[in-house]
């Protein structure tokens, strides 16, 4: 099932999301999907704002939303 889920991810690759996990949520663009992570590029708002990469597992990941 995880599979299947990794597979999902890597289609939406560039994609804007909110991903909820661990009693967080956060937006920004899927960068990768592997087995286990999700590398999500957060937007960190501000004056010069910079855009930092979020490494986040799989199994914690309680949805996806599509932006």
């Amino acid at each position: 099932m995880a599979a299947l889920f990794v597979n999902e991810l890597n289609r939406l690759t560039g994609r804007s999301v909110e991903v909820a996990f661990n009693n967080s949520m956060v937006e920004g663009v899927i960068a990768f999907a592997r087995a286990d992570l999700l590398g999500l590029v957060e937007s960190v708002p501000g004056y010069a704002p910079t855009n930092q990469v979020l490494y986040i597992a799989i199994d914690a990941i309680d949805f996806v939303r599509l932006l």
